[in-house]
């Protein structure tokens, strides 16, 4: 298999209230810094007994949204995406992120999250531009879309498995 490098020069994010909302959402790629879905999967201890030492088994995994962006409280209308995760933390919504939709368009990943609020304000006098950060849990687990092949590309591959054969 060959390499395969994603470079994220023009990502999309776009959150909304619902999973439909996703279609005509607000994107704000223009404002974040960095977007990247991390997993934990945490491991429960089993205590020891008589007969057995104690043992690990792995827990249920737990998928979040790590972003990071430019604060944008001035932005309009309502204050760009600080003012959208301040007025909706604590509160379930959706997101949409697509690492490079001219290159491939159909990778996505999409889910629903709880809004959690970044920061205010930021370094005086240095000149540095005011920056906020977040984790968005999921509610569950994200649906990553891989890619999926063009007519082209399975009519190649078609053409390859009978030759193989």
């Amino acid at each position: 298999m060959p390499r395969t490098v994603i470079v994220l020069t023009t990502p999309t994010l776009k959150v909304a209230t619902t999973q439909a909302g996703l279609t005509a959402g607000t994107a704000y790629e223009c404002q974040v810094t960095s977007a990247v879905i991390t997993t934990d999967a945490p491991m429960n201890t089993i205590p020891a007994t008589g007969c057995a030492g104690a043992s690990q088994s792995p827990g249920a995994a737990a998928f979040a949204l790590e972003i990071a962006w430019l604060q944008d409280w001035t932005a309009s209308p309502g204050g760009g995406l600080s003012g959208l995760a301040w007025a909706q933390k604590g509160k379930k919504m959706w997101v949409l992120l697509t690492p490079d939709p001219t290159g491939a368009p159909t990778v996505k990943a999409e889910g629903e999250v709880w809004m959690v609020a970044g920061q205010f304000g930021g370094n005086f006098g240095d000149g540095s531009a005011a920056t906020a950060n977040a984790t968005w849990p999921f509610t569950g687990t994200p649906a990553i879309t891989p890619a999926t092949l063009l007519a082209a590309d399975e009519a190649a591959a078609d053409e390859r498995e009978s030759v193989d054969a």
